[in-house]
Formats: C-alpha cells, sequence, structure tokens
C-alpha cells in the first residue's frame, strides 16, 4: 500500500489545483489513472485546501479503523463464545391446553 492510501478503499483525500481554486478531492488511483471520486469543495489558498484534506483523511480513518475494529471484536467474541446468543424457538402451546371454539363463539374474554 503506498503512504498515501488513508482509506481502507485506497482512495485518498488530496489537493489539486484548477486554475486559480484549490480543489479539496478524493482520488482513486487504483485502475492506473487519477479517477476524483469525491470533491469536498475549492478554496482561494493552498493552506487552507491542506488543511480541510488532513482533516477529511482523519476523519475518514477513525470510520475506516472503527468499522474494522468493530468487525474484528465480534469476530473474536464469537470465537470464544461470547457472541451474540441465539434466539429461542417461539413457544408453542400444548394442543390438549387449547380449547375448541365452537362457531359463532368469541374467544374473547370481556
Amino acid at each position: 500500500m503506498a503512504y498515501r492510501n488513508y482509506t481502507a478503499d485506497g482512495t485518498y483525500w488530496t489537493v489539486r489545483k484548477r486554475g486559480k481554486v484549490y480543489w479539496v478531492a478524493r482520488i482513486d488511483n487504483s485502475s492506473g489513472y487519477y479517477r476524483w471520486v469525491e470533491v469536498w469543495g475549492g478554496y482561494e489558498n493552498a493552506g487552507s485546501a491542506g488543511g480541510a484534506a488532513a482533516q477529511l483523511a482523519y476523519l475518514q480513518a477513525k470510520r475506516d479503523a472503527a468499522a474494522q475494529l468493530r468487525g474484528t471484536l465480534h469476530e473474536a467474541l464469537e470465537q470464544i463464545g461470547l457472541g451474540p446468543m441465539p434466539t429461542p424457538a417461539p413457544v408453542k402451546p400444548d394442543p390438549s391446553q387449547i380449547a375448541p371454539v365452537a362457531d359463532g363463539e368469541s374467544d374473547d374474554e370481556d
């Protein structure tokens, strides 16, 4: 993995200048060419754009790490027998305890 792969999917946040505007974009280079996956916005100076790109990369990395840890935690708990308990089957009434209802009668108690 390259040093720029800040996100779990291999994309990364960066700044690209077009004309006088510094654009903050998430780039995907997995296919061999740079594709803009997401654009955050444009800034008048590089410092502001770089700060926004760094913040977006950090927040994305936190989300990716939390998702990965959540999955790993659940797998580890299941491996040691502390996973979610199976849902018990619904209780079936004993057929001998059910009184048949005659036609025209209601089984509602008032």
